[in-house]
């Protein structure tokens, strides 16, 4: 994405995380870099505490508009029983505060060996795996999780891949439908709008009825519903 909003968001993303580390944040060696670097916690967009409980405001799918207003909890969507995938779950403490707040079953996956490394250590509780987001169905079964949480992956992905951007961010769509249970919640935590995001979330296996879009503060967060796989 090179547009000046895509170098805008890259840039305040920098800032935010105290990143200097130069090359696309959609590569392994951009995160092995920087993690080996890092001053432990880093935080995508919000808090973890901000999405256990949020105010929130309905927005269209295709424009910022606000429709309605709301206060929610995770567990609404993401269950404390239902078996939970943390996409990206690098050096941010999601994972570690889902335990602690009553999630008995937390996966987090990173592609960065370092990261994996750190999370082991700061929450050995949680299963921490090494894997691609985008290659979901090379590290896990079909029908696997009830719920999926990603506070950065897909905006990584999305700033950083350029002529690539619709096929790699499709790929973590697809990838969290097949890795569902029926269904099964996808939320994605991101900075980016639905009118430039959501287009690119579209998957045939998502309830289409049973998706949203809110508006946090600082932060959008995607809510999609998986219904049913095409038969290929």
């Amino acid at each position: 994405m090179g547009s000046v909003r895509g170098r805008a968001l890259l840039d305040l993303a920098r800032h935010r995380l105290g990143w200097t580390a130069r090359g696309g944040f959609d590569t392994k060696e951009f995160w092995e870099r920087s993690y080996a670097k890092a001053v432990l916690p880093h935080e995508w967009a919000l808090p973890p505490s901000s999405l256990l409980k949020y105010e929130f405001r309905d927005v269209s799918m295709h424009r910022t508009t606000t429709t309605a207003r709301g206060t929610a909890t995770l567990d609404q969507d993401c269950p404390r029983a239902a078996k939970t995938l943390v996409l990206g779950g690098g050096t941010s403490t999601l994972a570690q505060a889902l335990c602690d707040e009553g999630w008995s079953d937390v996966t987090a996956l990173d592609f960065s060996e370092v990261a994996v490394k750190r999370g082991l250590e700061m929450e050995p509780s949680v299963n921490w795996m090494v894997g691609d987001a985008r290659r979901l169905d090379e590290t896990f079964s079909d029908e696997t999780f009830g719920a999926i949480v990603d506070k950065g992956t897909v905006d990584a992905i999305y700033l950083s891949a350029g002529d690539s951007c619709t096929e790699d961010v499709g790929a973590v769509a697809a990838g969290a439908a097949r890795v569902l249970e029926p269904r099964g919640t996808f939320l994605c935590v991101s900075l980016s709008a639905p009118q430039y995001l959501w287009p690119l979330l579209q998957c045939d296996a998502w309830d289409i009825q049973q998706c949203e879009v809110r508006r946090l503060d600082g932060a959008f967060l995607y809510v999609m519903r998986r219904g049913r796989l095409k038969k290929k």
